[in-house]
């Protein structure tokens, strides 16, 4: 009696610590979440600013250089934005008689890790339409931001609409947008998402010391959150295309031409890579093409709603040349060039 009574102190004893331990995770991810969105950290404050319509932007008027990257990959960027916080040269005035006015948006990837924002894809189909058609002046502005996703897809267009852009792309990083959804709800601090998002990192102490230092966040990391919640598919899908209706209303309302550009993460693209995640985590097939099912999902959406839309895999799938960052997984200057290059043979602006 007296070893049982000893035994149940002890597990209820366990249980308190269990339970305190499980209220401190919770508020620490909570806290995690809620900072982030405050953008007070010292890489935050420096380059985005929170806004009530679009969740953030850049802040305008800004010239801060980065000098990172592997030994065999070291590259000085220049983050330099105009006077309303795009990633050009050049400020946006207002719209000429002969303009015909494309507006850009999209992650990380098409806000540019690149030296200078003139190499971004953006400027480079901007220079080949203007070089082709001289009676027209095409103004191609980057309003790419680092961690967009569809809710701050619908916010840019609504906040920048009155700039009266003819055409209206989003170029979809299909590698992350998608697990970035719900994250970016206002719901995002409810219990299941705090839970989901402190089960991701305790997964990621787990991991083996390679697995860990191997940067993740631009695709694989979406590989992993489905694997581990196989039911947020559908949620998150439903959260995107509820974004992408309400961009479609005001296209249609403001009359503006909508395409949709979706961008493969390296894994889609690299064979080689492909099998070295794979291995590395340890994944299955189906895990491993989990983008891909989800960019089918999107597509057949897009194709039922009528939107135009192009896969830019093709346009990076051949080449023999590096096309994404060793350090973070991001495109580099030649696949911006390649995707600048598709898309002015593949969409025809008159």
């Amino acid at each position: 009696m007296k070893y049982k009574r000893l035994i149940g102190i002890n597990l209820l004893v366990l249980c308190g610590l269990l339970f305190i331990l499980s209220v401190i995770l919770y508020f620490v991810q909570y806290n995690r979440i809620t900072t982030f969105f405050k953008f007070t950290s010292e890489f935050q404050a420096q380059y985005y600013i929170p806004d009530s319509t679009a969740l953030f932007i850049h802040k305008p008027n800004i010239h801060i250089y980065d000098n990172w990257g592997t030994p065999e990959q070291k590259i000085s960027t220049e983050r330099r934005t105009n006077n309303l916080g795009f990633r050009d040269d050049d400020d946006v005035l207002a719209k000429k008689q002969n303009e015909l006015r494309v507006l850009v948006t999209g992650d990380s990837h098409t806000d540019g890790v690149l030296k200078h924002n003139t190499e971004s894809f953006i400027n480079v189909w901007e220079t080949q339409l203007n070089a082709k058609d001289t009676t027209t002046y095409y103004n191609c502005i980057n309003g790419g931001v680092g961690y967009y996703t569809f809710r701050n897809y619908h916010g840019f267009l609504k906040k920048y609409a009155y700039l009266q852009p003819d055409v209206f792309v989003i170029n979809v990083f299909t590698g992350n947008d998608f697990r970035e959804c719900a994250l970016y709800e206002d719901d995002r601090t409810s219990f299941s998402n705090i839970y989901k998002s402190m089960r991701m990192s305790v997964r990621r102490k787990f991991q083996s010391s390679a697995a860990q230092e191997f940067p993740y966040i631009q695709g694989i990391e979406q590989l992993l959150y489905y694997e581990s919640f196989p039911s947020e598919k559908e949620r998150t899908m439903t959260i995107a295309q509820k974004y992408l209706l309400e961009i479609i209303a005001l296209c249609k309302q403001e009359n503006i031409r909508l395409i949709v550009t979706l961008l493969p993460s390296r894994a889609e693209v690299k064979p080689a890579f492909y099998d070295k995640i794979q291995t590395l985590f340890n994944l299955d097939t189906e895990t491993m093409d989990t983008n891909k099912e989800l960019t089918a999902m999107l597509i057949d959406f897009l194709q039922k709603q009528q939107i135009e839309y192009h896969d830019l895999t093709p346009a990076l799938l051949d080449s023999t040349e590096k096309l994404y960052w060793d350090e973070d997984l991001h495109i580099n200057p030649k696949a911006h060039e390649l995707i600048g290059n598709f898309l002015f043979d593949k969409i025809d602006l008159k």
